[in-house]
């Protein structure tokens, strides 16, 4: 069991866009793109540190983290735990009086929910730098990347073209082609 006094280490189970906008306060977040990243970023030993810790891995529902967990185990990881039904539910419950910070990233069209009016922004246009939270669709044909834009930088269509920091959708079509 966990005491009070345990120094618990947060561990992020989701795409490093999402932790962008909301993110457990002090989270240990891996730069990688898909859930299938988390392999060879763990096996890498760049966390070996963290093993003798107790570590908390999340997600936003839950599912994602069960791998996560099951790589750091096999890791060799001494204590792995999860939230159970992840952010959300963690959202519904605390909102934003835990340990929670930010927005969580939605898989539908809003993109971004608060659990509550007093949630921190974390997020930062990419144009001017200004507090957002709101992941935009890239326009270009076939990229899978998000652009997180301000409500201002969102009404000028070129904040919206490809370039070459978008980096999601070519991957994907590198590795099929």
């Amino acid at each position: 069991m966990i005491s009070a006094a345990t120094m618990l280490s947060f561990f992020d189970g989701r795409n490093a866009f999402e932790a962008e906008i909301g993110r457990f306060k002090n989270a240990v977040v891996p730069d990688i793109q898909t859930t299938h990243d988390f392999v060879t970023e763990i096996e890498s030993g760049k966390y070996d540190h963290l093993k003798d810790k107790p570590i908390v891995t999340y997600c936003t529902g839950g599912i994602r983290c069960e791998i996560l967990s099951a790589v750091m185990l096999n890791r060799g990881f001494k204590e792995v735990y999860q939230i159970e039904g992840g952010i959300a539910r963690y959202g519904q419950k605390y909102r934003d009086a835990g340990l929670w910070e930010g927005a969580l990233y939605v898989f539908d069209n809003r993109m971004a929910v608060n659990f509550s009016k007093d949630a921190l922004t974390l997020g930062t246009c990419v144009n001017c730098s200004e507090k957002t939270s709101q992941f935009r669709d890239c326009e270009g044909p076939g990229c899978k990347d998000l652009v997180l834009l301000c409500e201002d930088c969102f009404t000028d269509p070129k904040n919206l073209r490809c370039d070459e920091s978008h980096i999601r959708g070519r991957n994907k079509l590198r590795q099929i082609g």
